[in-house]
């Protein structure tokens, strides 16, 4: 009995050395794994792979937005526009300018009528803020991302939401 006891004082410190080791090499990132820095061309903390769902028709040029103050029923919002192209050889993400600075129109199909108007200034490579965004009435509505040349409507995306 004091035998099985001794090899049993001897034997676990060992097995709980191993494991204790092998949990902590094998949790180790590998150094053929390079961590993505916070600057590293990004499209603003995006994920870098883009998957340019939402495109202007014509130039195939792709498009993301997001809220940058939402509208009320009381108060206008704003909301940021990005343009950028697929790298061709990873997919991620590259800024790229419209020919114009887009606009944007605020469309109720249902109701075949609009909003009041609303303003866009460029504020960088393929980013610009569409001001005054004003829905008059909840509902489905489009907003129409629009490129103009001489007065002319040269290209345009889509996205439906509901505002509620």
């Amino acid at each position: 009995m004091k035998n099985r006891t001794k090899n049993f004082y001897v034997t676990f410190p060992l097995i709980h050395f191993i494991l204790v080791a092998a949990f902590l090499f094998g949790c180790a990132q590998p150094q053929y794994i390079q961590k993505q820095s916070s600057d590293s061309g990004s499209v603003s903390g995006q994920e870098l792979q883009a998957d340019c769902s939402i495109q202007f028709q014509n130039s195939k040029i792709c498009l993301m937005w997001r809220w940058e103050s939402q509208p009320t029923n009381t108060v206008m919002g704003s909301l940021i526009l990005k343009t950028y192209r697929l790298n061709q050889l990873d997919q991620t993400a590259v800024e790229t300018d419209m020919t114009s600075i887009p606009d944007l129109i605020l469309w109720m199909p249902s109701m075949g009528h609009g909003s009041s108007p609303t303003s866009s200034e460029r504020i960088d490579v393929g980013t610009y803020r569409m001001n005054n965004v004003f829905f008059i009435m909840p509902g489905d509505w489009d907003l129409k991302f629009q490129i103009h040349s001489n007065s002319e409507k040269i290209d345009e995306a889509i996205v439906s939401v509901f505002i509620n």
